[in-house]
Formats: structure tokens, C-alpha cells, sequence
């Protein structure tokens, strides 16, 4: 297995953990949210809270630039 795969499968096991240890400190019901269906680089839509996202959008698109310049070495 190649080592990006290998890091991209940590990364998502460490976001899935760290989602669920805030849902269980939060202690506050005002809870707001965003997502977005990406495919590849190309976001199809976007739910949620409008800052939130946009704010989702430009870290997603920072991190498609970092893994570009990772796999281009």
C-alpha cells in the first residue's frame, strides 16, 4: 500500500474519532453544521451553515493543492 493511501486512511480514522469525542464534551444543543459532497476537486453542493462551508471549501481545496505537490515528488 502506497504511504498517501496509508496516511489518508489514519487521517479519516483520527477525524471519526475526534467528531465523536466533541459530540460527547459538547454541551451546548446550539450545534451548527456544514458538509459537502465532493467529487475529486469538484464540490457537487453544500449543506449547512453558509461560512462554515465556504470555510470547508477553501481548506478542502488547500489540501488537494497540498497533495498535489506531495504526490508530484
Amino acid at each position: 500500500m502506497s504511504k498517501i493511501l496509508t496516511f489518508g486512511i489514519i487521517l479519516l480514522f483520527i477525524s471519526i474519532i475526534l467528531i465523536f469525542i466533541g459530540s460527547l464534551i459538547q454541551k451546548s444543543s446550539n450545534v451548527k453544521t456544514a458538509g459537502g459532497i465532493f467529487i475529486g476537486p469538484i464540490p457537487l453542493f453544500g449543506f449547512g451553515e453558509k461560512k462554515m462551508f465556504y470555510f470547508l471549501w477553501i481548506l478542502a481545496v488547500v489540501v488537494f493543492i497540498l497533495f498535489y505537490f506531495i504526490l508530484k515528488n
